[in-house]
C-alpha cells in the first residue's frame, strides 16, 4: 500500500498527546523511583557514573536495570513496530498505563513501577519516531531542541542565500517546539497531581492514548504512515 507523508495537524495532535504522557511519566518516575528517570537515559548514565565513582552501589546498580530494561523494551517493540503495525505499539503503551496504576496501588509498588514505566517510555519512544517526515523521538527533549534551532537556521539560511539553501519541511520547526512544550506541561502536571495527592495517577492518559491508537490505525489504513 503506498504511502504519504501525514498533514502537519495530524502530526502535531500525535506530538502534543506523546509529550504529554512523556513529561508526565518521567516526572512520575523520578519522584516514584528515587531519583530514577523513566526515559531520560542521558540523565540515568550521567547519575550512574557519579554515583559508582562517589561510591553509591546501590543507586548505581538501579541505573544500571533500568538503562537494562529500556534497552530490552526498545528491542522488543522495535520488532512489534517492524513485524506488525505501530498502532499495537500504543496498545501496549495503554496496557503498560493500566499495569502502572495497579502496582502504584500494591505492595509492589516500587519495582512494579521500575520495570514497566522505563518499559513504557521505551515502546513510545520505538512505536512513532517520524513525523510529517521529520525525524523526532518523543521522550527526550533536547534533541528536538536542536531540530528546532536547525530548522530556524535553515530557514534564515534560504531567506539570505534561497539559491544555496532550500526552505525547511513543513513543522521542521513547529513540531519540535510544540514537543517540548507538551513535554513542560506533563511535568507540571505530573507535580499538580502529586501536590493534590491524586489516588489514579496513571490513569488519566489512558483515554488519550485510546484517541492515538484509533487515529494512527485510521492512517495506516488509509496509506499514510510516515514510519
Amino acid at each position: 500500500m503506498p504511502s504519504s507523508l501525514l498533514p502537519v495537524s495530524i502530526s502535531a495532535r500525535r506530538v502534543l498527546i506523546l509529550g504529554l504522557v512523556a513529561g508526565y511519566v518521567d516526572a512520575l518516575s523520578f519522584v516514584d523511583l528515587g531519583g530514577v528517570f523513566a526515559g531520560a537515559m542521558t540523565g540515568n548514565t550521567t547519575h550512574m557514573g557519579a554515583s559508582f565513582i562517589s561510591g553509591n552501589w546501590h543507586h548505581g546498580l538501579l541505573l544500571v536495570g533500568v538503562l537494562g530494561v529500556f534497552f530490552l523494551a526498545a528491542i522488543l517493540s522495535g520488532l512489534m513496530r517492524l513485524l506488525w503495525s505501530p498502532a499495537y505499539g500504543v496498545m501496549v503503551m495503554t496496557i503498560f498505563m493500566v499495569l502502572a496504576q495497579i502496582v502504584h496501588g500494591s505492595s509492589l509498588r516500587y519495582w512494579g513501577e521500575f520495570l514497566v514505566l522505563p518499559a513504557l517510555l521505551a515502546v513510545q519512544g520505538e512505536t512513532i519516531a517520524k513525523f510529517s517526515g521529520t525525524p523526532m523521538p518523543t521522550i527526550v527533549v533536547t534533541t528536538n531542541l536542536l531540530k528546532a534551532a536547525s530548522g530556524i537556521a535553515e530557514w534564515v539560511a534560504s531567506c539570505l542565500a534561497p539559491d544555496r539553501n532550500t526552505r525547511p519541511v513543513a513543522g521542521s520547526i513547529f513540531l519540535p517546539l510544540l514537543l517540548w512544550g507538551a513535554f513542560l506541561a506533563g511535568v507540571m502536571a505530573a507535580a499538580m497531581g502529586l501536590a493534590l495527592h491524586g489516588s489514579f495517577p496513571f490513569l488519566w492518559p489512558v483515554p488519550l492514548l485510546v484517541f492515538l491508537y484509533r487515529d494512527i490505525w485510521k492512517t495506516e489504513r488509509a496509506g499514510q504512515d510516515d514510519n
